[in-house]
């Protein structure tokens, strides 16, 4: 039987990889496919800059043939964007100009750094791929205040937000408009190193004005794209910097970090001062290298509450900058936010507890060499005390490494493999293999992208198992498909990963049909499903949930769902303390809403409930949450929700609250503060962060940490106090 699973796999594997290399094949020779006509960028190459930047740039010809994508496709805009590039030896420098007859109507409320509920202002984005293959690049947004907005573009288009460069960016409302002004570094770009044959750049632009809901942009102009689609952005020849600079950065910090008796873990307090130093280089084979000597991640935003009513463990992204740099160049199969992950990098430097460990070193590795996709990256993270009277976790001491490389036009086959275990306390690896293909011209003008996977773990102790799935996805205009189908065997167990649950057969779908008006709202009638199997026939559960979204351009709208779930347990949980589900098999339905406002207003809400059946017995949600923006520089927001569970023999409310403040009154200086609590855990928790650039490449932070406890556990349990200041400087020399 085992044989036998394997030799599916393999053929599984092997179908997909050669329908995807048959496409290809199709794709280059021309049959099959229909070639759009896309606007030139209108260089023929970024210009070198030579004096001052900025008043060479303005002597350059503008780049302005931008078309709306909304809400009238393929229009001429209402309003004029114009859009200049040159660099020298060491940054790309990018000036928009944004002509507006109305001023006084920009929308402009954001001072502090990568707030989603920025994207709904007056923005500016450009999107670059310094690779050319439409496989990885990088994001950068601002608004009229100069506020930043980053991420990482990976697999094509998939974007982290969460990733941050090092960037300047200055901003200024003017009597025709809005100008802003990028200064973007080469060395975060890192481009492809001279002498290469496929030398040229992928560069997107685009404009959203919230007043008349429009957005405009010079390539990849359909409904269904997205300026972070590499594969629809303009080619251009690449930037070659020849320069003496080394491309190197030192980053040397020195923290003080003071402790309770309860939060070190030692059971008396305890106060640290130590140095630490990260070192970024970039090859001039465009490789990029970091290294890291004891760093820890105090400054890390707190994670946002959740009262778990389900048996998995929650998935929580990743907020460390360490890990965010460079995330999407070990991205598998298409499993980002799933059920299984084989590198989850919270799995490093967090212990059971979710108690932060610094890295004693770390060396991380990324970037593309003789054609292949590379990420590598190793670590030690540091042992100590967890619980007084509980035994140290030992230091542990782990690896990823993943590659990549391109299979015809739109194919990648990559390879994943992992080593260690973030205890410490056995030895862990895992192996995976993965194909992509990823068509943004697909008949025509259409997206398709499908996955294939298979990994196969060893654990001390454990034994070994493997894994495999594959998926396809549709985001178009019309069908709209995503199908998702995995396999997970029962001793199958990703120590470096990601894992919901082992031992099962599942399938997740979501389809949809998706119409856009002529006024640019998006109205999308659909039908989603899961289905979960033990692979032992003990466990079986499913759900179907017809549905109907409509949201206009700007962004409010609702989504309105009716479920039909049905679940076979073949042992009981509690979802909350005191309430018991016994085995057996249940099956109930229930609806659920969803309503939002606009984020470019300066008060917005979403708010979702949720009213029928629940195994068997009843369950009622109801949560909301109000962002309120007074000004640029103060900001609030509030969150409230409930959770009424009512079974047979008992019930109980689950109440979560949650309360935001910052005050950001220049883009170099910002402070915030989260309060938190729930009925579940009878958690306290109190998070405030400073961060203050007083120069170009200096920086101080300020993190403050409280965990308390409320009610019957305010008398067993002590409080919980980490404070730390830590001094950062950049340097290149």
């Amino acid at each position: 039987m085992k044989h036998a699973r394997r030799w599916r796999r393999a053929l599984f594997l092997s179908l997909v990889w050669l329908a995807g290399t048959t496409l290809d094949a199709q794709a280059s020779s021309g049959k099959g496919k229909t070639e759009v006509a896309s606007p030139s960028l209108g260089l023929a190459t970024i210009p070198r800059l030579s004096g001052e930047p900025w008043e060479a740039l303005n002597t350059l010809a503008p780049i302005a043939e931008f078309s709306q994508v909304a809400p009238r496709v393929g229009a001429t805009p209402s309003r004029r964007t114009e859009l200049r590039l040159g660099h020298d030896d060491r940054n790309l420098y990018v000036r928009f100009k944004a002509y507006d007859d109305e001023p006084g109507s920009i929308v402009a409320q954001q001072m502090r750094r990568d707030v989603e509920a920025m994207l709904a202002e007056d923005v500016l984005a450009i999107a670059i791929d310094p690779e050319g293959d439409a496989r990885n690049g990088y994001l950068f947004v601002v608004n009229p205040n100069g506020a930043q907005f980053d991420a990482l573009i990976f697999d094509g288009g998939q974007i982290r937000f969460d990733w941050d460069a090092q960037w300047i960016s200055n901003a200024r409302i003017e009597a025709d408009g809005w100008q802003a002004e990028l200064s973007i570094p080469l060395a975060a770009l890192a481009s492809q190193p001279a002498g290469e044959s496929r030398r040229h750049w992928r560069i997107n632009a685009e404009r959203w004005m919230p007043r008349g809901s429009e957005r405009v942009r010079l390539a990849g102009v359909q409904p269904d794209k997205d300026v972070h689609s590499l594969g629809d952005a303009l080619r251009i020849p690449a930037i070659e910097a020849e320069s003496t600079a080394q491309n190197l950065r030192l980053k040397p910090a020195l923290r003080w970090v003071g402790e309770s008796a309860a939060a070190s873990g030692t059971g008396r307090d305890r106060q640290r001062l130590e140095p630490s130093l990260e070192v970024f280089h970039q090859a001039q084979s465009g490789l990029r290298s970091a290294l890291a000597l004891n760093i820890d991640f105090a400054e890390a935003e707190a994670d946002e509450r959740q009262v778990n009513l389900t048996r998995f463990e929650l998935f929580r992204p990743e907020k460390r900058e360490f890990f965010l740099r460079d995330a999407g160049r070990f991205t598998f199969g298409g499993l980002i936010e799933s059920t299984v992950i084989p590198y989850y990098s919270r799995r490093v430097g967090l212990d059971a507890n979710g108690r932060g460990r610094s890295l004693d070193a770390g060396l991380k590795v990324s970037g593309q060499l003789g054609g292949w996709d590379v990420g590598a990256f190793a670590s030690r993270v540091a042992g100590g005390p967890t619980e007084p009277g509980s035994p140290n976790q030992r230091a542990a001491e782990v690896a990823v490494v993943r590659l990549a490389r391109p299979q015809g036009e739109h194919g990648r086959l990559g390879l994943l493999a992992t080593t260690g275990n973030p205890a410490g306390t056995s030895s862990s690896s895992l192996v995976g293999l993965d194909y992509q293909h990823r068509d943004t011209q697909w008949q025509g003008d259409k997206t398709l992208e499908a996955h294939a996977w298979a990994m196969h773990s060893r654990n001390e102790g454990q034994g070994d198992d493997s894994a495999w799935g594959g998926s396809i996805l549709l985001p178009n205009v019309g069908l709209n498909l995503r199908a998702e189908v995995q396999r997970i065997g029962t001793n199958f167990n990703p120590a470096l990963g990601y894992l919901a649950e082992s031992g099962i057969v599942r399938s997740i779908g979501e389809s949809a049909w998706w119409h856009r008006t002529v006024e640019g709202a998006d109205i999308m009638p659909g039908l989603d499903w899961q289905y979960r199997r033990k692979l032992d026939g003990s466990e079986t559960s499913w759900q179907l949930n017809p549905e109907i979204a409509y949201f206009t351009p700007a962004g409010e709208g609702g989504l309105v769902e009716w479920f039909v779930e049905a679940d076979t347990l073949a042992s009981g949980y509690a979802p909350v303390p005191k309430l018991w589900i016994p085995p057996g098999s249940y099956r109930w339905h229930y609806l659920f809403g969803t309503l939002q406002s606009a984020t470019s207003r300066p008060m917005y809400f979403t708010a979702e409930w949720r009213f029928g059946g629940y195994y068997d017995g009843k369950r009622n949600d109801q949560s909301a949450r109000i962002d309120w923006k007074p000004t640029p520089s103060w900001g609030a927001q509030l969150g409230l929700a409930r959770n009424e569970l009512v079974l047979p023999d008992a019930s109980f409310t689950a109440w979560t609250s949650s309360f935001r403040i910052d005050y950001t009154p220049s883009t170099r200086l910002g402070q915030s503060l989260l309060v938190q609590w729930d009925n579940v855990t009878h958690q306290l928790g109190f998070s405030a962060r400073l961060r203050w650039q007083w120069s170009p490449g200096k920086e101080a932070i300020v993190a403050l940490d409280r965990l308390g406890y409320t009610g019957e556990r305010n008398a067993g349990q002590i409080g919980q106090t980490v404070g730390m200041l830590k001094l950062v400087w950049n340097f290149e020399p």
